[in-house]
């Protein structure tokens, strides 16, 4: 079994999307918007924060970001979204299967569910971990170079119109916040996280495709209390991959050093939008005014 970005990005939707936890001065921004404005002294800033769903599913979304880049001279990311991260390769003898621990309604259920999944020939053998991507990704409207992320579609208009689009964070900043994933964290996802994901999906249906849905009528504050929820039962999310401190510290720095005049659009994760990651209660107390767009 590979840990590989695509996997990786499979869970961003979820802990990246859905942080805990919100701050009440903060929720109102928080509750309804993908787009939000930052002015700092002699700078305007344009943030949206992306979730890894494809552009023709947001088509309302993605044109207005468009317009809010033609408004813009410049267009920041997060990081390279060509970038391919390392993998980690464990043999099928480290991994332990999820199926026997389970309960028996619980495995009955897990199983069915997967048979109609990537893991159908294998669903004796499934670790929790990969069962736990499986169903968080469930109904998730998927992407391809063919049909891009919302981000990545945004960030290409971008460098069609013309735009001066940088990275804040380089390549090297981002593989050097990388942490070392090992069998014994992969293995700490058993039955209380799986039967946990079980009992949410009889409460909201498909996992992937309700995310999904939040993230389209921008619920942010609902998703980050279903993150929130999530994360607390065990599930690893892309802060057991990467320094998220790290690379919190590294872009407050980036945006708050932006040069004078600068008027850009800022795409990046909507959970570094969110407590306890997000990066504009740190603007503010530089003098930034943020407000919510929609």
């Amino acid at each position: 079994m590979q840990i590989t970005r695509r996997r990786f990005a499979t869970l961003s939707l979820l802990s990246l999307a859905g942080l805990p936890t919100l701050r009440p001065a903060f929720a109102a921004d928080l509750e309804h918007a993908v787009f939000w404005r930052a002015r700092l002294p002699a700078r305007d800033l344009i943030f949206f924060g992306y979730a890894r769903t494809r552009a023709t599913f947001l088509p309302e979304m993605t044109a207005e970001g468009k317009k809010l880049i033609d408004a813009t001279k410049r267009v920041l990311i997060d990081m390279n979204p060509s970038l391919t991260l390392a993998n980690t390769t464990f043999r099928n003898s480290e991994l332990k299967p999820v199926l026997p621990t389970l309960p028996p309604p619980y495995r009955e259920d897990l199983a069915a569910i997967l048979t109609t999944s990537p893991a159908k020939d294998d669903i004796e053998k499934i670790p929790g971990f990969a069962a736990s991507i499986l169903l968080l990704g469930e109904g998730q409207q998927g992407y391809s170079p063919e049909e891009p992320s919302i981000g990545y579609a945004l960030a290409n208009y971008a460098v069609a119109a013309g735009r001066d689009v940088k990275t804040l964070a380089s390549d090297e900043e981002i593989k050097a916040a990388q942490k070392p994933l090992d069998a014994e964290t992969v293995n700490s996802v058993g039955a209380v996280a799986i039967t946990h994901l079980l009992d949410l999906r009889r409460r909201i249906g498909p996992i992937g495709a309700h995310m999904d849905t939040l993230y389209k009528q921008r619920k942010s504050g609902e998703l980050a209390r279903l993150g929130a929820e999530i994360t607390a039962k065990g599930i690893l999310t892309p802060t057991d991959f990467m320094d998220i401190d790290r690379l919190h510290a590294l872009f407050v720095e980036r945006i708050t050093r932006l040069p004078e005049g600068t008027s850009a659009f800022v795409i990046m994760p909507v959970g570094l939008m969110s407590d306890p990651y997000g990066i504009f209660d740190d603007l503010r107390s530089q003098g930034a005014e943020v407000t919510a767009i929609g």
